[in-house]
């Protein structure tokens, strides 16, 4: 499982920079230049906290925790990422880019770390 959440992470890394050229171009907005940087911040933050709070309630040598840990804690973050690519940089269709990489990486989970 280690292996692949490891592919997972360069994956989606290669597929930002790629989807983000063909959709938005070179000059790809940023939440944290616009007025929901504290926003950003808090929520990420709070993700953060919740989820190493989670680990003393589940048994991270479990493997089929740690699986359903991942999906969720993947879908709640990139979800959150792409709301906020959604209300503060709609004008830029960065949230498109969001949404790509929100459903390839639940994909990825579902079909080969389950």
């Amino acid at each position: 499982m280690q292996v692949s959440v490891s592919i997972l992470a360069l994956i989606l890394s290669i597929l930002n920079f790629i989807i983000g050229r063909l959709i938005v171009g070179k000059e790809r907005g940023k939440v944290s230049e616009t007025s929901g940087k504290n926003i950003q911040r808090i929520g990420f933050v709070t993700i953060l906290i919740i989820a190493f709070s989670c680990f003393y309630f589940i048994d991270i040598m479990d493997d089929n925790a740690m699986k359903w840990f991942w999906l969720y804690f993947y879908t709640i973050t990139f979800g959150f990422h792409f709301y906020l690519d959604w209300v503060y940089l709609r004008d830029t269709k960065e949230y498109l880019v969001s949404l790509i990489l929100l459903t390839i990486g639940v994909s990825y989970i579902l079909f080969f770390v389950f």
